[in-house]
């Protein structure tokens, strides 16, 4: 939906930077955030009126208001326009504080895997590209991998992604057929608490099991063994 109609100036409410980014870092973290679903959703319900009656001219208000601030208000008011306008409202206005929330992730080294669809859209619509979006790391060579080859039988924890207690680990092993394979230790579903491991990732070689759960993870998950770490792209986020 592309805006055509000027946008009126439109007064924030007071305390709306605030309020976006403690909304942005609900978005981010959860309920990790210390911030509940109800208050989340309650700070945007001060922004609904005006959402409803005045699309644009919120918009134009929180360009104004988040531009000059950068960081999580930055991401917060895309994230609010996302859901109070939809991903179909289009205008300068918009246009710029989606390029805020990107500048934001970028400069917060976020890999592309935790970009949205429409924010990575944004981008490559720009002549972005995955090499662009952030330096990285090359992989050492595979005379120097420093990789200690596996024992028959042995599983090798090398990733666990979070650190909640039930958080998804990932192990190599040998696959059975002289290759190497990468499983992943899950809950069967957030309802059903019960482990199981499947296939991800598979290889002819240790080192190319490396690099590739490396390249697929992009960046550091909550732990990571020493041996992969030098696999993996990226480096930590900021956030």
């Amino acid at each position: 939906m592309t805006n055509s109609q000027p946008a009126r100036s439109v007064q924030l409410p007071p305390g709306t930077a605030a309020r976006l980014a403690e909304f942005a870092r609900y978005e981010w973290y959860g309920e990790s955030s210390g911030i509940g679903p109800e208050q989340a959703w309650g700070m945007l319900s001060t922004l609904l009126p005006l959402s409803q009656s005045d699309p644009a001219g919120l918009a134009a208000a929180l360009a104004r208001e988040v531009t000059p601030l950068g960081g999580w208000p930055a991401y917060g008011a895309s994230r609010a326009i996302a859901e109070l306008l939809g991903l179909a409202f289009e205008g300068e206005a918009a246009t710029a504080v989606l390029d805020g929330a990107i500048r934001f992730l970028r400069q917060n080294g976020i890999p592309p895997l935790r970009v949205r669809p429409y924010e990575w859209s944004r981008w490559v619509d720009t002549g972005g590209t995955v090499e662009a979006w952030l330096p990285t790391i090359p992989p050492p060579p595979p005379e120097r991998s420093g990789l200690r080859e596996l024992a028959p039988g042995e599983v090798r924890h090398v990733a666990t992604m979070t650190a909640d207690r039930d958080a998804n680990t990932i192990y190599v092993q040998h696959d059975g057929a002289g290759g190497y394979v990468a499983v992943i230790d899950a809950r069967f579903s957030d309802e059903d608490p019960t482990r199981s491991r499947g296939a991800w990732k598979r290889a002819d070689s240790l080192y190319g099991i490396f690099l590739a759960v490396g390249l697929a993870l992009q960046a550091p998950p909550h732990w990571v063994s020493a041996e992969l770490a030098p696999y993996i792209p990226l480096p930590r986020p900021v956030i």
